[in-house]
């Protein structure tokens, strides 16, 4: 008899009863043992095997037990058990806090007779055949419930207990399709960059101990190395990193800046292995670049600067360069996979085919499906052309990042996060078994997940049956669309978008930029300010959405810096201050002092008061890492100490350096001095006469 027909046979009873009139009498639980208050022993999944259970299966589980309590466990026995089938997702989503019975069926008992010290730990391994769970045939297809616990043998007293799922589906279906996105992506990690040729300077050394052995893109790089050639992953790569590697293993190596002080950069020849690495993998699956420095789209947008966050063609042929392989542009995944419609007619228009959508993107992604969870994929209207929606899965997304975390995930580790994802997988699976449907896995964009799921779940695509694996491109392509609705850009959506303040400093950047750029020849224009281009760049990234003081750090660090360079040339003024004019029309001597290694127009702007001008004496050159003078026409027409203000600009008005307060003397009579005094002195003559 099935599962299902039991429980059906027992609220048959249980209605019968009720009818009747007759008392209902709990019947006793064969396989049930009184639990103890709390668990003095935690119990820590390592292996459960096989991945895909069949009915002739042994299942195999390996688990650490520690006794965490302050006394001996005595003689011990440990044994698998499972629940009653699971037929619903929502069913299975509920399992996750209330946790169902498992007392329908049980392998034998594994004897621990030492039993565990306070303190101890010990590995066991356990088997059973799935023919002891009653896991046979057709009829039992499904999910189940499933704990490995840990029994005293003096009073049954159950002591621990690891819960998890166990799928079971039958051979020959056709199954689902995973878009499994493959994240290879960091946040920047140096300011404006240095001139071809020279050491690179970076603001700290992350990005080194990431590549390196067992640091975050190590990691999830050698997951993907390690699937076979029947797995397709989607890797997303940003054109910044990869350059940044590229400098950290160039001949001129690279430098690091921290607290004023600069030091060697060690890890050359882990960014060499790294791209070496990835270079060799990239062939094998789809590779997908993201605008330089993975901007923030919508932010940009809103702040009237999307230009930023557009692809431009040196970034992707310089990736091809490294890498050997061609991005291709034609997957589009925004930040939080959340876009608004203006947003998404550029990406469209930039060539995006695909776009990675978070579910609450779209109007009705909400919406039952006939009792099955809907394929991933949705039409995608643009002003600009025809894209598809790759939508990805809440629950599947909440797993991935539950699994991901090092603490607060799975309290039995990494093998019990990958079993619920796949548990989860199977059961939608399990909704139409034989529909061509797809469904996209979009990790956490910059995932730090244990190596271990990150190889396993990597792996699940390539030995689970049940489970194939496409490609982003691929899946847009080859599978029917369902429609989801119209875009939407939730409100909690703008909220994580990077801050006005940090993009109101970006575009301060941008036109002290531009403003100085018209000091400069072209060529010294591309050498001192074309590093400030793909530093505003860095600026929008979207890493700084989960970083937003140092993201608002690394704009102020651009302002200090352009503010610097613009004030490297000024007005420089004698030791005292002051100035004498002798005459009425003696002109004014300023000096102008350039610490640049370029030249650099200027013009001199200078506020007086009344009865002193100046004219414009237009612009000047300043040489290089020199001075000039300049002879300023003035005027005067009294006597006295005049407060003038004289302020070096860019030809265009903007200001350059500190503005200098100078004291002017004048001893000479101006034109209406001199009349003055000429009809007093007639006055006096008549008076006389």
């Amino acid at each position: 008899m099935s599962d299902r027909m039991r429980r059906f046979g027992g609220a048959v009873a249980v209605a019968i009863a009720l009818v009747a009139g007759l008392p209902l009498t709990a019947a006793p639980a064969a396989a049930a043992a009184p639990t103890a208050p709390a668990a003095p022993v935690s119990v820590t999944l390592e292996t459960l095997e096989p991945h895909d259970v069949t009915a002739d299966s042994t299942i195999r589980v390996t688990a650490v037990l520690k006794n965490t309590s302050a006394q001996s466990t005595g003689p011990l026995t440990v044994r698998l058990r499972r629940g009653s089938v699971l037929d619903t997702r929502g069913e299975l989503q509920a399992a996750d806090t209330d946790v169902p019975g498992t007392a329908f069926a049980g392998g034998p008992a594994l004897p621990l007779p030492a039993g565990l010290d306070p303190g101890r730990s010990i590995r066991v391994r356990y088997e059973t055949a799935a023919a002891d769970l009653a896991l046979t045939g057709f009829s039992s297809t499904g999910v189940y419930p499933v704990a490995l616990t840990v029994q005293r043998v003096d009073d049954g007293i159950e002591l621990g207990r690891l819960s998890t799922l166990l799928p079971y589906l039958r051979s020959g279906i056709a199954g689902i399709r995973a878009t499994l996105l493959w994240p290879l992506l960091d946040r920047p990690h140096r300011l404006t960059g240095t001139a071809p040729g020279k050491p690179e300077i970076f603001i700290d050394d992350q990005l080194a101990r990431s590549v390196s052995a067992g640091g975050r893109l190590d990691t999830l790089l050698g997951a993907a190395e390690s699937v076979t050639g029947r797995v397709r992953l989607t890797l997303v790569v940003d054109p910044e990193t990869i350059e940044a590697l590229d400098r950290m293993r160039s001949p001129a190596g690279y430098r690091v800046s921290a607290g004023g002080r600069q030091a060697v950069g060690t890890g050359g020849a882990a960014a060499t292995a790294w791209l070496a690495r990835l270079a060799a993998i990239a062939p094998k699956h789809l590779l997908v670049a993201t605008p330089y420095a993975d901007p923030d789209l919508v932010a940009l947008e809103r702040g009237g600067n999307a230009a930023l966050g557009r692809f431009q063609a040196p970034d992707v042929a310089a990736t091809k360069r490294v890498l050997g392989v061609a991005p291709s542009m034609g997957v589009s995944w925004p930040p939080d996979g959340q876009l608004t419609d203006t947003a998404l007619d550029d990406v469209v228009a930039q060539g995006a085919s695909a776009v990675v959508l978070d579910p609450t993107a779209l109007s009705r992604s909400g919406e039952p499906d006939s009792g099955r969870t809907p394929s991933g994929v949705s039409p995608l209207p643009a002003l600009s052309g025809q894209a598809v929606a790759l939508v990805s899965d809440p629950v599947v997304e909440s797993l991935l990042r539950r699994g991901s975390l090092r603490k607060g995930g799975f309290a039995g580790g990494s093998r019990q996060a990958e079993q619920r994802l796949l548990a989860e997988l199977a059961m939608i699976t399990a909704e139409a078994p034989n529909d061509n449907r797809t469904f996209v896995l979009a990790p956490p964009r910059r995932w730090d997940p244990p190596a271990a799921y990150a190889r396993a779940l990597a792996a699940d695509l390539a030995r689970i049956p049940w489970l194939a694996s496409a490609d982003a491109l691929d899946a847009a392509a080859s599978t029917p669309p369902v429609d989801r609705g119209a875009l939407v850009y939730p409100a909690d959506a703008r909220r994580r978008e990077l801050p006005a303040t940090q993009l109101t400093g970006l575009g301060s950047v941008q036109s002290q930029v531009a403003d100085f750029r018209g000091a400069l020849s072209n060529e010294d224009a591309a050498t001192e300010l074309g590093p400030y281009g793909d530093a505003v760049r860095r600026a929008s990234s979207s890493a700084w959405r989960t970083a937003l003081p140092s993201g608002q750090s690394y704009v102020n660090r651009l302002l200090r810096q352009i503010g610097a360079l613009r004030g490297s040339v000024t007005v420089s003024t004698s030791a005292t201050g002051d100035y004498t004019l002798a005459s009425s029309d003696s002109p004014l001597l300023l000096t102008v002092e350039n610490t640049l290694t370029v030249p650099v127009n200027v013009r001199i702007r200078l506020n007086t008061p009344a009865g002193f001008t100046t004219d414009d004496v237009g612009v000047q050159q300043i040489p290089p890492r020199g001075k000039r003078s300049v002879q300023v026409p003035a005027s005067v027409q009294r006597t006295g100490t005049f407060s003038v203000t004289v302020q070096a600009t860019t030809p265009t008005g903007g200001p350059l350096g500190r503005d200098v307060t100078l004291s002017v003397r004048s001893t000479a009579y101006g034109g209406l001095a001199l009349g003055i005094t000429g009809l007093a002195f007639a006055v006096l003559v008549l008076a006389v006469l």
